[in-house]
């Protein structure tokens, strides 16, 4: 809105009507100024560079989002070999958050929980059974098209709105980001190891070539994954150049296919960390974190630019050196302990948050809706349970977590929504209420390997998902049961994560902290619950070979160059183990998640 004042000081009532009289053509002049303006649009009336965005106290928003990176893989975080001084820096001038937790373990409904601010179980995308899942490359199902996302919120209050990278909340056309309140996406559809590439050229022998999207059209298939992460950042500087130039706030969605196996990187990346692959990976995207920083310095928006940089869930651990770290936390993605679910956490945005500040109030991914939707002047939705909330006075004034506790689901309620209490298949599986964790059924995906006391039961191989249909019912089901067995535990493992954040030491049943602690766990939870209602489970609608994402039907190879690309490749460093036996007996290789 128009930030002037006019004040005229009158002497007389002639002198007024004199005044109004002259004033007139002004006024006229005024309007019609106005009128021309971008709805929403802030005036300065300084003149400012390209840019130059003019002052305005809503922010343009950049959200930088990492694929199954840990806790521990940023060396801001304490790694010791692998280097990301541009993350460090937005940390260094920011807040970096140590008590940060991803809206789920696994991809596609963490990304619906940010997206809309919103527990996926809401949303119908916590997975097809109560152990998770995500969705394949050809699934029928996808975000459902009556979930609002922060992006419509801003488009409707003027921003212009990007989506790069990675989606994976469904392929199909009324499921992409232009269908979501994106004016524009450029990006690969689902994880990078659901389609084959000069990368991963043996993954599903069924599967279509790994695509590149602008908007709803194949542009490239397979795609040259050597250089997609530059062409990611060339199209952000494109559509912020454009966005600013024309006056109007930004919102920009960057969701990294790094750090998801297969490890690809450009030939200039390769051998570049002591860490191998992954952290060659790694450091590629920190690289193009810095040029996009360096851009929006460069055109004098980055100090009106709310940044944040997290990741989608923890390290998937079973992929070995492949993989990530968790730092200090038990376990890693497709879990509920803390390694699946604690993730890097950083927010910047000169003169608004103060820099080097290491803040450890509890927070969760999806507040980044609540919070964005509220800087930019729109309003939160009212027909429906946000379970974000604005983090404002965490960021600006150091004030406590809006949260009370936090639910950790790891797949849909076989019992329905609202569940039943009995539910023997629940798909609540932890809570956390202030400094301590309640985990009400618990699996391991790699440590059971090793005798971890916490990994008890049954452990499940690739022969018992192949010889057991009733284990469970899809491929990526399947892959969420490879590990140890669910434990249901009758009394609650509970720990005080703030005295022991590796969930090494459980408290005892038999003591009052224990006791205290665990009825208002169970207090929240039941009053959780109860704010459930029943919605469709998108993934269990399956998949269809029919929908696959194809530029020319029926091979799908529209650039079969990709597959040897000009300018090489590193040696791809990825375990055979996991695209063999299962892999090759789906149409969709269990290990995509």
């Amino acid at each position: 809105m128009l930030q002037w004042r006019v004040v005229v000081r009158v002497t007389s009532m002639s002198t007024a009507r004199a005044c109004c009289n002259d004033l007139v053509p002004i006024i006229a002049l005024i309007v019609a100024f106005l009128a021309s303006l971008p709805l929403g649009q802030s005036v300065n009336p300084q003149n400012s560079s390209i840019a130059g965005t003019m002052k305005t106290d809503r922010p343009n928003v950049l959200i930088l989002f990492a694929d199954d990176m840990g806790y521990g893989d940023l060396s801001c975080n304490g790694h010791p070999t692998i280097a990301t001084p541009n993350i460090d820096r937005i940390a260094a001038e920011g807040m970096r958050f140590t008590q940060w937790y991803s809206g789920f373990h696994v991809c596609s409904p963490s990304r619906a929980s940010m997206l809309t601010g919103r527990l996926p179980v809401r949303s119908g995308t916590a997975g097809s059974s109560w152990v998770g899942g995500v969705f394949r490359s050809t699934a029928v199902g996808g975000l459902p098209e009556n979930e609002t996302t922060f992006a419509s919120l801003l488009k409707g209050v003027g921003y212009r709105t990007l989506a790069v990278g990675k989606w994976h909340v469904g392929q199909r056309r009324q499921f992409l980001p232009t269908s979501h309140g994106f004016d524009e996406y450029f990006g690969i559809p689902y994880s990078v190891d659901m389609g084959n590439s000069a990368w991963a050229p043996i993954y599903g022998k069924l599967q279509a070539p790994l695509p590149l999207l602008h908007n709803e059209t194949v542009v490239e298939q397979p795609v040259n994954l050597n250089t997609l992460e530059a062409r990611y950042v060339q199209k952000v500087k494109e559509f912020v150049n454009a966005t600013t130039s024309a006056r109007q706030p930004f919102l920009v969605y960057l969701a990294w296919s790094h750090v998801h196996v297969p490890n690809f990187v450009a030939p200039n990346y390769c051998n570049s960390s002591l860490r191998g692959r992954f952290g060659d990976a790694v450091q590629e995207m920190d690289a193009h974190i810095g040029d996009v920083m360096a851009y929006l310095h460069s055109i004098g928006v980055d100090k009106n630019t709310l940044v944040f940089f997290t990741s989608d869930n923890g390290p998937w651990r079973i992929q070995g050196l492949n993989g990530g770290s968790p730092g200090g936390f038990f376990e890693g993605k497709t879990t509920t302990w803390e390694g699946g679910i604690r993730v890097p956490g950083i927010a910047r945005w000169p003169g608004r948050i103060s820099a080097g500040v290491v803040s450890r109030e509890v927070v969760a991914t999806y507040d980044i809706f609540a919070t964005i939707v509220s800087l930019a002047g729109a309003r939160l939705p009212a027909d429906r349970h946000i379970d974000g909330r604005d983090l404002s006075g965490v960021l600006f004034h150091g004030q406590p977590s809006p949260h009370q506790c936090l639910f950790h689901y790891k797949g849909t309620p076989s019992s329905g929504l609202p569940p039943h209490p009995d539910d023997p298949k629940p798909g609540l599986w932890a809570v956390r209420c202030g400094a301590y964790k309640a985990h009400f059924v618990t699996s391991c995906a790699v440590m059971q390997k090793w005798g971890d006391t916490r990994c008890t039961g049954k452990v499940v191989t690739e022969e018992d998902v192949l010889q057991d249909p009733e284990l469970c019912q899809s491929t990526d089901e399947c892959s969420l049961w490879l590990g140890s067995r669910p434990v249901i535990h009758s009394k609650p493992l509970l720990f005080n994560v703030e005295h022991d954040p590796s969930e090494f030491y459980p408290l005892t049943p038999h003591s009052e902290e224990y006791k205290s602690a665990l009825v208002a766990i169970l207090k929240a939870r039941k009053e959780h619950e109860a704010t459930l209602v029943p919605v469709p489970n998108q993934m269990a609608l399956g998949s269809e070979f029919a929908l696959r994402v194809c530029c020319s039907k029926p091979f799908c190879k529209c650039n079969p160059e990709n597959y040897h690309p000009t300018e090489g490749k590193c040696t791809p460093v990825y375990p055979p183990a996991v695209t063999d036996s299962i892999g090759k007996q789906q149409d969709d290789a269990v290990f995509r998640v």
